[in-house]
Order: structure tokens, then C-alpha cells, then sequence
């Protein structure tokens, strides 16, 4: 059966699935005999523990359940099952579907070593850029402690994410601060059957939200016994360690107690882990090797002068004397204690400093990595249960309750002691150490003997941490079943209900405020000279404790009947009709807020003033009708009419047929129209991200003698809530065969093409041309309604023109985004030939090649990103790669099966139309591919300035599972088998060197786990 996914069976084929069962609603000829039955006995269960496959032989079913340790099947299941079927209104494994599916079971998961609901998305071929993955809470990401994917690269808030149907609270947080998703980290493992990923539009039968695709997992809806599972893991360098463990205890039998009640406890532990760690380049800023420069802070140039573009601070202060009556000290720079000297910080350094003349600076130089995350400090706890009951012959009733937390602690570097506010209004950088504290000498300033102020310049030592803990609370119930009917087919009917509150705490700790840093200076409460010795009341005083509390909710209903109405050649045509009603809503807090009555009251820049607020009812209709017009075509049609309490309201149709000319060929195709409304944070909130600009003003540089502060690594974007912002509307096409040349091999293949019409966005403007623009002639230059904010004054040359510091805009309705391309998937069962008769080999493999990403914005300028590091702002510069893919083949034999698995994703260009250093081809038109308008080396300046070009990677990971008896299993995992690298990037600033959205294991390196499984 093509395209359909349902938790009765797992399938062999993504797209090919065959029911073994009858079906669960009954024609009028059929009724006389199940009535007769239904007196004799009690239903069975929808989604056995260890399902049954038709298509698969004994043989593999047996091998399965040795290696995954699963428990025994079930009987097949009758009319008051439960049946989760995705991308359809019918509850029925016998409905035919034209859409896309991608299917993995619970044996899928196992032998890939995919451990979690996050890393089953995260591999998936279709997911793309914008993608959010854990590793991205420790680059600075908004939403911490949140993951999830981007289906056509989409981004997050077009891929709608269901457990058994039914939708999920969002994140409190916001990618990026503005687009809603749903948190998969929460999502425990350990009770899912199979994970189902439909890869069209999903608009006319779920609604918003689901203009890229759906994620739906299903969970298991009977467990008997004890089962079980301790995990531990470390990688090669004995880093990055992981614990896991589950329990889960059911009982009662479907089939002979009418009831199952089960209950379910997961935990896993994964530690941080620090580029400081990792092998070279990754752990250390000098990039010499790699044909760039010494990056380090406080780095030599080769001629032994300090290279001023990484002059920087280190918690080693040092200091210069201020003449009387000026604003910044003159001559070279000191360390403040000479006697620790750098024996904390790194190695002591001495030369000639451009913005120091007189003599030479001393200073420390520093690991510029010293304090860089790859993956931050995660902890997961999760609690279920699940209940199900056979109420009558014909109905069935489940309720499940989900309580999960998850803790993320991510760490950053430590403030500067000259630092400013996160809205540049106030700032320590210029204030001074005092000659005198309370009529004595000041002991931090070492030139108060001789009248003098002194000028510091260092960091403290407090690291800064945010701790992220999200509460979920879920409930859901439903309730389905059959009536007889007298003509056409049965009545089928399903209500349901689900509510769920996200509540997520998140303290900072270590980050200060501008009025603390100056009293601290002022008061000489702060010891900067031994910063040992500050005692916990006064480190209070400079960084307090900041703890906020976000919230999102979920409360949604739902209710729909089918009916089978009359025959036609190919079968039954059935109806399906219903409605939902559901409320949700976001209050996320500002953590910064301006408090314009005292603007040093405001933290620095490490804590970013994101901030969302709204609720909305949402109604809607909707209806299903599937057509098989003769044994060879059958089409179906659906519709979904929402209206949005906000005014918003949309209607969204879609058509698929599927023609079967033969047993070997099927072709199918769908065609859809969806829509995504403004999230609360594009109508209402607020929102600073901060992204790679590059400066083309070497005068302006010059001005400031080229040190850092002239190289603009960073600045400011604040996308401010527009209410007059129209929905993104959508139109989704889906075309390919499915050709099946021998009963044991699937071949598919798909065109997709999707485009947003009024695509909302705040990335319109470039960094790097605004920017640009401002340093030649202010706000006047720039188009009406964008401002910008400059930083500071340059504490090295105050009389300087600053730097744009934030650039200011409303979220606004782009014209379009349009992206199309291919799938390409495979599936083998086979018994090997020869000697290897008793081996069963299963393969499974999906490739996607994005031919188009294109935005073209309101002004009539065309981005084209597929193949580039763009979009280059709205997702961290994580690029589109052209390419990815990946392969499993298991080969079971007895007790033992063996399962390496193969992925890829391909290389990209290091450049991107919206980043601003495009080039124009020969229409004049925004064109970035050439390398003239490279970015390797603008955020990382030590890098080199000449890379066109990111490799492609390949990893491959390799699953060994052994059954020792029937009730005890091990297993072992290794990831990235091979020990390939990531290669290197020089232009993303999601990773250091690197690109955390697609190549994560290739700075781990291998990784190692092991764990063993009981059932009892």
C-alpha cells in the first residue's frame, strides 16, 4: 500500500505497506459474521509490542526479535481498535495514501543506534536547513534545551510534530526568537512503536503549521511484563560522557482482558563537552596551519608586535595610567598582578600594541576556545502512562499522561569589565579605576600613588550559565469505535482530547549588570587585582541572579465520523467529515528589559531580550472523501477550513490519486494549498539576534588604528512585531513512482516542489549593506522604518566614529519562498545466497537533492540558496547542501545482527545572497554563487579569507545487537565508525570551523555506547 503509514504494522517499504487484517470498519455484507463473532470474543490490540509484518518473512521476524529483545506479537486486530493512521482522516490500515511517507519502526530505531526522538528526525534525509539540534544550545541558540527539525528546510515552524495524532504545546522559547516549534527532546523513546514523517503538505487534514510536512509518533499501545535498559557511552577521547536507562512495567492482555495499563520511566545523562577538548584545528584560535592566522587572544603577529585585531581582555586584567582630565589612559598596557602573572590564563606575551604606543604591552595570551561549547550539559526524565481498554465489541478507549523534564545547562566566557548594556545605552567601558576609595589610595589601581586613574582592561573570572529546566505536562484521551449500518459501511467515529502545559525556568547566573560593574569600580568593593578573594555578597551585586518563567499551552478537540457510502469498480467510496476547536498560547517574558529611568540597571548583551505574548482560539472543519474509481486509480480529496480568533481564516484543499497499471509500478501524486499563521512573536514581540557583517570602510577602520573593534565580526538584529503581517500561504506539489521489480525490493522516487506566498520575514536587509551604509552617512541612508543603534565609543579611541551596533526593522511578508527537488528511497529484504542462506539482510535507504531554494523579496530581489551557506541570517548559517542521504543495511544471522549505517551530506558554497557580500551577475541581480562574494573569514578573522568551497561529509555509524537468551540482550554502538573529520568551514558561525547542523560527529570523533536490555 503506497505512501500510507499506520501503527498497526511496521513496513518494509516507506511506501509500500501491505494490511494482513481485515479491515477495522465492515461492509453491509460482511456485518451478519462479526456480529456472531463479536459475542464470542474480545479485541485485540492496534499496535502489538513487537509487530508482525505481512510482507516479511518468518525468518526475519524471528531475527528481529532475537537482536531487538522485543516481545512476542499479538493477534490481528478487530473492529474497536484504536488505529493511528497518518496524512488521513480514515482510521483504517487498509486506506491507500498518494502522499510521501517515510516510515521507521521501533526495530528501525534500534538498529540505526537512534536513541532518541530527536535523533530519529534529525537523520532524516528531508530535514533540512534551520534545522535545531542540541548541539546548537551550546553555540548561543535562543531556544536552549529545545530541538527540532526543518523538513525542506522550511525551517521549524513549518513542520507540525503530533504524537498519535494530536498536536503538542509549543517551546516557550522561539528559534531565534520568533519561530514557534515543538520541543522533541521531550518525546520519551523507550514507549514508541514507530515514527511516521509525511513529506507533503499536511494543511488540509491537520492544519497550520504543517506546510513542510508532519511528524507524527505513535506509541505502543499494549506493553506486558517488565522491560528494561541500562546504557553507558564515552567517545574516543573518553569525553563526552552518556548514561541512559528505562523501566517499563504492563499488564493485562487486550485480547483476553479487554485492558492494558503500562507504565514508563526514562532518564538519560549526556555531558558536556568543550572545543578546548577536541583535536586541532577545533580547540584553539591559531589557524597558522590552515594558511590563516594566530587567532588567539593577545596573539603575536610575526613581527612580535601584538596583532591588534585580538587585543583583547582575559582575566589576567592589565591597566596604563590616565593622565588628569582625560577620558582613556596613554602608553602601553601592564598586568595589574604581576606576581600571579598569566600562570592562570595562558602564556604572558610582550610587544608593541598599535593603540598603546610607548613602549611595550604586556598582557596574556589566551585560548580563544577556553570557554566554547559543542554540546551543552543535558539531562533528560521522562514518566508516562498509558492506559487502554476495550470498552464494548466496537469501541476502544486510550489515555495516556506524559510528565517529562529536561535540564540544559549551557556555559559561555566571562564578561569583559568594559562592556555595555544589551541595548548600547549604557556601558563600563569607559569608566576608571579611582585614585582614591573613601579618602584612601585605591588598592586595584596601581597608579593612585601617583594621582593617577588607571584605565583596566580584563574579564572577570565568573563564568556565565544558563540554566534551562522545562516542565511538560500532557494528557490525552481518546475514544473510537464502529457502529453497524444498514447501507454503504459502518460508521466509524473518533473523539479526542489532549492538553498540554509547557512550563520552562531559566536562571542566569554570572552575567552583570552595567550599574554593578560601575559601583564595583567606584565603591572598590570588587578585588580585580586577586579576583579569588570577592566574596559572595559582592559577586551578588555584580551579577544577580536573573530567573525568569515562560509558558506555552495547548488544549485542543477534536471529533470525526466516516462513512462508507457506495461502491464503485475499485471499492468502497468513504467520507470522512469533522471539526476541532483548540486554544493556545505563549507568555515568554523579556529577561533584559530596558528600564529607561535607569539604563545601567539593564544586563549585557549575553541575555537577550527575546519576549512573545498571545493566545488564540482556533476552529475549524474539515473533510475527507476517497474515491477508488476502478482497481487501477483511486483518488481522494480533502479540505480544512480554520479561522483564527486573531482574524485570520484560510481554506486548504488537496488532491492525490494513485494509478496502478500493474503489480510493479504504482504512480502517485498530490496536490495541496496550506498556510502558516504569524507566530505570536512576528505580530507582537521582539526579538535581537546577532550575525556576521563584514566592513568595507578602511578609512572608517583606520580611524580606529584596525584593532578589533573595527573588524565587525558581529551586529545586532532587532526584529520587532509587525500586527499587520499577512499568513504565509502555500501551494505543495508531489509526483514519482513506486516500482516494486521483485517481491523483495521497493524502489521510489519523488518530485516535491513547495511555494510560500507573503513569506514573513526580518532578514530582508543585509547586515553587512546596512552597516556599510550607516558608517558612510547615518540613518539618513538607510530605507524608512530601519534605524540603527551604534555601539559604545571604541574604549582605544573614544573620539572615534562608533560602530553600528543593532539594526532595527519590522517583520515583513517577502514575496515568496520556493523550494523543489527529489527524493530517492530504497528498500531490500532478502535472504542471502550460497553459504550465506542463513543470513537475512533488510536495507533501507533515502536520498534528497534540493534543485531550488529561492526567496524573492518585496522589492523584487531574488536569494538563491540551495547549494550556498544561505539563508545565512534566519538559520545561523547552516546552508542548504545540495545532497543528503542515508543507507541501513542489517544482516541478521541466529542471535546476532549486525546493522552499519551510511550518511551523507554534501558540500556548499561559502556564500549566501542575504548575508550582503553578494555578488551581481549579469542582469544586476543578487547572485552570490560566484566566489567573489566568499564569506570565509568574515566572522572568524583568523581564519583564511579564500575558501569558495565546504567538503561534503560522510559518516558511518555501526549497530551490534546479541540476543544471549530470551530475556536478556546486549548491544553495542559506535558512531562515526571511521573517525572522519568535519571539514572545515570557515564562513558558518553556528560552530567553530566547523557546521553543527550537518556535522556534529565529525568533531566528536568516535563515540562508543553500550547497553543491555531486559524483558521479564
Amino acid at each position: 500500500m503506497a505512501g500510507i503509514s499506520y501503527s498497526v504494522l511496521p513496513s518494509v517499504g516507506a511506501h509500500a505497506q501491505t494490511a494482513t487484517t481485515a479491515p477495522a470498519k465492515h461492509t453491509t455484507t460482511q456485518k451478519a459474521a462479526v456480529k456472531k463473532k463479536a459475542a464470542a470474543k474480545k479485541t485485540v490490540q492496534a499496535t502489538p509490542a513487537a509487530p508482525v509484518q505481512a510482507s516479511a518473512s518468518p525468518a526475519r521476524q524471528a531475527a528481529i526479535v532475537q537482536a531487538q529483545n522485543d516481545a512476542p506479537p499479538a493477534a490481528a486486530p478487530s473492529g474497536s481498535e484504536n488505529i493511528v493512521v497518518t496524512g488521513t482522516l480514515f482510521r483504517d490500515p487498509n486506506t491507500h495514501s498518494s502522499s510521501p511517507i517515510t516510515h521507521l519502526t521501533r526495530q528501525d530505531m534500534q538498529q540505526r543506534g537512534l536513541k532518541t526522538a530527536t535523533d530519529v528526525v534529525q537523520q532524516l534525509s528531508s530535514n533540512g536547513a534551520g534545522n535545531l539540534t542540541n548541539a546548537w544550545s551550546a553555540g548561543g541558540g535562543f531556544a536552549a534545551g529545545g530541538s527540532a527539525p526543518s523538513l525542506r528546510g522550511l525551517s521549524t515552524d513549518s513542520t507540525l510534530v503530533l504524537m498519535d495524532g494530536q498536536r503538542n504545546s509549543y517551546y516557550p522559547l522561539a528559534d531565534d526568537g520568533v519561530r514557534n516549534f515543538v520541543d522533541t527532546n521531550w518525546i520519551p523513546q523507550s514507549i514508541i512503536e514507530a515514527v511516521d514523517v509525511q513529506q507533503d503538505g499536511g494543511s488540509a487534514t491537520y492544519g497550520a503549521d504543517a506546510v513542510a510536512g508532519v511528524v507524527n509518533y505513535i506509541t505502543r499501545k499494549e506493553i506486558k511484563g517488565f522491560e528494561g535498559n541500562a546504557e553507558g557511552g564515552l567517545s574516543q577521547r573518553g569525553d563526552s560522557g552518556h548514561q541512559r536507562l528505562y523501566a517499563t512495567f504492563g499488564h493485562g492482555d487486550l485480547h483476553s482482558d479487554g485492558y492494558n495499563f503500562y507504565i514508563n520511566g526514562e532518564y538519560q545523562q549526556d555531558d558536556p563537552l568543550y572545543y578546548r577538548q577536541l583535536q586541532s584545528p577545533y580547540n584553539n584560535g591559531d589557524l597558522t596551519s590552515l594558511g590563516g592566522i594566530n587567532g588567539n587572544t593577545n596573539a603575536l603577529s610575526p613581527d612580535g608586535s601584538i596583532n591588534s585585531t585580538f587585543f583583547g581582555a582575559t582575566p589576567a586584567s592589565v591597566v596604563r595610567p590616565v593622565t588628569p582630565g582625560a577620558t582613556k589612559g596613554t602608553g602601553p598596557y601592564s598586568l595589574l598582578n604581576q606576581s600571579a602573572g598569566c600562570s592562570s590564563v595562558g602564556q604572558m606575551v610582550s610587544g608593541s600594541l598599535v593603540s598603546a604606543p610607548g613602549g611595550a604591552t604586556q598582557t596574556c595570551m589566551q585560548n580563544s576556545q577556553q570557554y566554547a561549547q559543542v554540546a551543552p550539559d543535558q539531562r533528560r526524565i521522562e514518566g508516562t502512562a498509558h492506559f487502554t481498554a476495550n470498552v464494548t465489541d466496537r469501541s476502544q478507549l486510550v489515555a495516556m499522561f506524559n510528565w517529562s523534564q529536561t535540564r540544559t545547562i549551557t556555559t559561555g566566557t566571562p564578561s569583559a569589565i568594559g562592556v555595555y548594556t544589551q541595548d548600547r545605552l549604557a556601558t563600563s567601558s569607559l569608566t576608571l579605576l579611582p585614585v582614591t576609595i573613601n579618602g584612601a589610595l585605591n588598592p586595584n589601581n596601581p597608579y593612585a600613588a601617583q594621582g593617577e586613574e588607571a584605565q583596566i582592561l580584563g574579564r572577570f573570572d565568573t563564568i556565565p550559565t544558563t540554566t534551562q529546566t522545562t516542565q511538560n505536562y500532557r494528557g490525552s484521551v481518546r475514544y473510537s469505535g464502529w457502529e453497524p449500518s444498514k447501507w454503504g459501511s459502518d460508521w466509524g467515529y473518533d473523539a479526542n482530547f489532549v492538553g498540554m502545559n509547557s512550563l520552562l525556568d531559566q536562571t542566569y547566573t554570572g552575567i552583570p549588570t552595567i550599574n554593578g560593574i560601575n559601583n564595583a569600580i567606584n565603591n572598590g568593593t570588587y578585588n580585580f587585582v586577586d579576583q579569588s578573594q570577592n566574596s559572595r555578597s559582592v559577586l551578588n551585586s555584580i551579577f544577580p541572579v536573573n530567573t525568569i518563567h515562560a509558558r506555552s499551552q495547548e488544549y485542543s478537540g477534536e471529533a470525526t465520523a466516516t462513512k462508507g457510502l457506495f461502491k464503485l469498480p475499485g471499492g468502497m467510496v468513504k467520507l470522512a467529515i469533522g471539526g476541532n476547536i483548540r486554544w493556545e498560547s505563549v507568555n515568554d517574558p523579556s529577561a533584559n528589559p530596558i528600564d529607561y529611568s535607569d539604563l545601567g540597571a539593564q544586563y549585557t548583551s549575553a541575555i537577550n531580550p527575546v519576549s512573545a505574548q498571545g493566545s488564540r482560539w482556533v476552529e475549524a472543519g474539515f473533510y475527507e472523501v476517497n474515491i477508488p474509481v476502478v482497481k487501477m486509480l483511486n483518488i481522494d480529496t480533502s479540505g480544512r477550513y480554520d479561522n483564527y480568533s486573531e482574524g485570520f481564516h484560510h481554506f486548504s484543499p488537496k488532491v492525490g490519486a494513485q494509478f496502478k497499471p500493474f503489480k510493479e509500478l504504482t504512480l502517485r501524486g498530490t496536490f495541496s494549498k496550506g498556510f502558516r499563521v504569524p507566530s505570536f512573536a512576528e505580530t507582537g514581540g521582539t526579538t535581537v539576534g546577532y550575525t556576521g557583517w563584514t566592513v568595507n570602510n578602511a578609512a572608517w577602520q583606520a580611524s580606529h588604528g584596525n584593532n578589533a573593534y573595527s573588524q565587525g565580526t558581529s551586529i545586532g538584529l532587532q526584529n520587532v512585531g509587525n500586527p499587520n503581517l499577512r499568513p504565509e500561504t502555500s501551494t505543495n506539489i508531489s509526483a514519482g513512482p513506486i516500482f516494486k521489480p521483485t517481491s523483495w525490493m521497493t524502489l521510489d522516487f519523488e518530485y516535491w516542489y513547495i511555494k510560500k506566498n507573503h513569506y514573513i520575514t526580518g532578514d530582508t536587509l543585509a547586515a553587512s549593506s546596512v552597516g556599510n551604509q550607516w558608517l558612510a552617512c547615518g540613518n539618513s541612508c538607510l530605507p524608512a522604518g530601519v534605524t540603527v543603534t551604534p555601539n559604545p565609543a571604541d574604549p582605544q579611541y573614544p573620539n572615534a566614529q562608533p560602530s553600528p551596533g543593532i539594526i532595527s526593522a519590522q517583520y515583513v511578508n517577502a514575496r515568496s519562498l520556493m523550494t523543489d527537488g527529489f527524493d530517492f528511497g530504497i528498500e531490500v529484504h532478502h535472504r542471502l545466497p550460497g553459504i550465506f542462506h542463513d543470513v537475512m539482510w533488510y536495507s533501507k535507504g533515502q536520498g534528497t537533492y534540493v534543485r531550488r531554494f529561492n526567496q524573492v523579496n518585496a522589492d523584487g530581489t531574488v536569494y538563491r540558496f540551495a547549494g550556498t551557506l544561505g539563508p545565512y541570517s534566519a538559520v545561523s548559517a547552516s546552508g542548504t547542501p545540495r545532497w543528503r542521504a542515508n543507507w541501513s543495511n542489517t544482516l541478521t544471522w541466529k542471535n546476532l545482527a549486525v546493522t552499519p549505517t551510511v550518511y551523507y551530506t554534501s558540500g556548499y558554497k561559502t556564500v549566501a545572497d542575504d548575508s550582503g557580500a553578494s555578488a551581481l551577475n549579469a542582469n544586476n541581480t543578487t547572485y552570490s554563487h560566484s566566489c567573489a562574494g566568499t564569506l570565509s573569514g568574515s566572522y572568524n578573522n583568523a581564519a583564511p579569507a579564500s575558501q569558495c568551497k565546504v567538503k561534503g561529509f560522510w559518516d558511518v555509524d555501526m549497530t551490534v545487537n546479541y540476543r544471549v537468551n530470551k530475556r536478556w540482550s546486549v548491544y553495542a554502538n559506535i558512531y562515526n565508525l571511521l573517525g572522519f573529520r568535519a571539514p572545515l568551514d570557515y564562513a558558518t558561525y553556528g560552530g567553530y570551523l566547523y557546521n553543527s547542523s550537518w556535522t556534529q560527529k565529525g568533531v566528536v570523533l568516535r563515540s562508543f555506547q553500550f547497553g543491555v536490555n531486559v524483558s521479564l
